[in-house]
């Protein structure tokens, strides 16, 4: 069977919903500023580098001089046009002039965010070495959008939600060829698989016994070359294609996959049934002489079920599926064209019409199942798809057809310039050992090192450089033959050139990107400089802590607290009894000993100390004694207020989330104070009011 290589769902890309709802920069410096002291390390840095490019694209403006000097940091200037294009980002749409009062709260944040900058560079921390490959990743990744072309991208994504409107049914021939084999061995899987055509469309052959008969898929000697129902992505794009664009009932073209030659016919077309969300009774066997006694159990199962026992109580008696068993049978959402689920199993599912209704039972090469439908919901909104969808076609062979498109235009764009008797020499020169793993360059091609073979953007690519690059993608394949092999290594090594050297330039070529870059710089710099002066100092300076909290005691107060027990009986008579002993004072444990003796679940007890003001008892009255409660079923509900204690000191240990917060903004604060002393700050006074004009 072909199946498509990614067939494990990949989680959606999804980005924090967090910076959107930031709008103010001094909101956002205030969330890192404060961010708990407890959060794991690498979570916080995630979250604090979104907030920041996502939010305040600070170096979206670097360097933009124009209007008047703002600000400087010792030899660093801030220009007009930098901070009015860096406050108008973080500033709601719409709004009009900004009032001085935000002007001026803005710039002292502004200002701060500068100082620490200006001291991660002063100390080295961007020629780090772990720095460096931080940095390289998220390179990476933001380099995406710049190195695809967003209409093909768009294209794929629609012609792939489209198809997922649909189900296929195909059946498939195979002539298996590897993708480096010789023109010969290539020509001859051609005229095989071309004989098998014709065997089917002019001998009248039927498609399922030429393909139990020749086929080279395996799996044609039990299914005769059915792959069954499947849409988007369940297959590789090639064969995905075809079998989309082959009328029912027809016969395609022969065509080529990494797999070799196919040729396929279209037996049925449906609309996409959506999911579905199952569970099952399963009752295994291990080989064909336990499916009869097997079938007993199952049978002895579906009878409880029809004389009315609960589905989820038998699956917990019965079922031999230990891995859902625990959810009562539950299985993952799964669709009609659903790979990994039996084709029996499938179909049983979505054949079941309404939620609850449970099949008879049903055989499959695992065991025998009773199939119950949980849920079942229609193909989701394109828009709810989209971003899921993209990552699967970035992942899949659709981004081959992407990367084709993007090639033509950098190519004409950095004036890509071919040399072809330079690459005929290089064939001429090379020996046959080009076609081996352990190939090393003659004598002949490494006094040629200096030969070009093509030019990008007025960079020549060389002899030595392809020579390079074959030995660090050597692969064995012999039957290609000589010529065939290099100019599949020449296309490879052009391609690969082309890609990296527009993505060398695009800092140069995007402002946007190279702003972006800063943005990532930035912001990974001042994440490891903040948590080494503020969040992990906060937590490991102990002794600076408790002296903190020491000398603010008096900021950490408890309110008045109420130590109250709340009583559940189990009804009326048992509520009068429990309030007769309470009223008395008979301790707690004394209540609940005399009247659980003959029934353990007569009275329950919940002791807590309250606040005053607890949004779970705001109906209370703040006084001691009993008081009645809103009681559910039969049960009765009342607490009983023993005690109400005036206003105290917390312990740390009681405040320690909040004392810390604190802690990190009083380092917050020395730390900036001493960066003001090293980096003198000099605020043009006039300049905040000839700007937004």
């Amino acid at each position: 069977m072909i199946v498509h290589p990614n067939t494990i769902l990949s989680p959606f890309e999804i980005r924090s919903k967090a910076c959107q709802l930031l709008n103010q920069l001094p909101l956002l410096f205030q969330l890192w500023l404060n961010l708990p002291f407890f959060q794991k390390k690498s979570s916080m840095k995630k979250f604090f580098i979104g907030l920041l490019t996502g939010v305040i694209s600070i170096s979206a403006a670097l360097a933009q001089k124009g209007g008047p000097v703002i600000f400087t940091v010792a030899k660093d200037t801030v220009y007009g046009a930098e901070f009015e294009r860096v406050f108008s980002k973080n500033s709601k749409p719409g709004k009009g002039a900004p009032a001085m009062e935000e002007l001026e709260e803005y710039l002292q944040l502004y200002i701060k965010f500068k100082l620490k900058v200006k001291e991660a560079y002063a100390l080295g921390m961007d020629t780090n070495q772990a720095f460096i490959q931080e940095l390289a990743g998220y390179r990476k990744q933001l380099a995406v959008p710049y190195l695809t072309d967003k209409e093909v991208t768009d294209q794929l994504i629609q012609e792939a939600y489209d198809r997922m409107k649909t189900e296929v049914r195909a059946s498939h021939i195979m002539v298996r060829l590897s993708p480096d084999a010789s023109p010969k061995d290539t020509l001859e899987a051609w005229k095989k698989i071309n004989e098998w055509r014709n065997k089917i469309t002019k001998e009248g052959m039927a498609f399922d016994s030429v393909a139990y008969q020749y086929s080279e898929d395996e799996s044609a000697r039990f299914n005769f070359g059915d792959l069954g129902y499947f849409s988007s992505f369940a297959m590789i794009y090639a064969f995905e294609n075809m079998a989309f664009t082959t009328p029912v009932g027809q016969v395609s073209a022969p065509f080529r996959t990494q797999f070799g030659y196919h040729i396929l016919t279209l037996k049925d077309k449906r609309p996409t049934r959506g999911d579905v969300r199952c569970a099952h009774n399963m009752i295994r066997f291990n080989n064909e002489s336990e499916v009869d006694a097997s079938k007993v159990r199952i049978d002895g199962i579906y009878k409880k079920l029809k004389s009315g026992e609960e589905f989820n109580t038998l699956v917990q008696q019965f079922s031999e599926d230990f891995t859902t068993k625990s959810r009562n049978g539950e299985l993952n959402w799964f669709n009609s064209a659903a790979t990994n689920i039996p084709a029996i199993f499938r179909e049983t599912a979505f054949s079941l019409k309404s939620v609850g209704d449970y099949s008879e039972p049903v055989k499959s090469d695992f065991g025998w199942h009773i199939v119950k439908l949980v849920e079942k919901k229609p193909l989701a909104p394109y828009d709810e798809m989209r971003e899921s969808i993209k990552y699967k076609v970035q992942k899949d062979q659709r981004s081959e057809k992407n990367k084709e498109v993007v090639l033509i235009r950098i190519k004409k764009e950095n004036n890509f310039t071919e040399m072809p008797k330079a690459l005929v020499q290089y064939i001429a020169l090379a020996d046959s050992g080009i076609t081996k793993t352990d190939w090393t360059p003659n004598d002949k091609l490494t006094k040629l090192n200096t030969t070009a073979l093509f030019n990008i953007g007025g960079k020549n690519y060389t002899y030595q450089d392809f020579n390079s690059f074959i030995k660090t993608n050597a692969s064995n394949k012999p039957a290609a033959g000589k010529e065939g092999v290099i100019r599949t290594y020449y296309n490879d090594f052009a391609n690969k050139s082309n890609m990296d050297y527009e993505d060398a330039m695009l800092e140069s070529k995007f402002p946007d990107f190279n702003f972006l870059m800063q943005e990532y710089r930035d912001g990974i710099l001042l994440f490891e400089l903040t948590d080494k002066m503020v969040w992990s100092k906060s937590v490991e300076d102990t002794t600076g802590l408790y002296k903190f909290f020491n000398a603010n005691r008096d900021k950490y107060m408890w309110g008045e607290r109420a130590e109250l027990q709340q009583y559940t009986c189990k009804d009326e008579k048992t509520a009068a009894k429990t309030r007769k002993l309470v009223a008395k004072g008979t301790l707690p444990t004394e209540v609940l000993s005399k009247l659980n003796a003959k029934d353990p679940n007569a009275v329950k007890l919940t002791e807590k100390l309250i606040e005053k003001g607890d949004k779970a008892f705001t109906q209370i009255q703040w006084q001691t004694g009993i008081q009645e409660m809103p009681s559910v079923d039969q049960t009765v509900t009342f607490i009983h207020i023993s005690k109400i204690k005036t206003p105290e000191r917390k312990a740390l240990h009681e405040t320690l989330g909040v004392a810390t917060t604190d802690y990190q903004t009083q380092l917050e604060n020395e730390w900036i104070a001493s960066l003001q002393q090293k980096y003198p700050v000099i605020v043009n006074p006039n300049g905040l009011e000839q700007i937004f004009k």
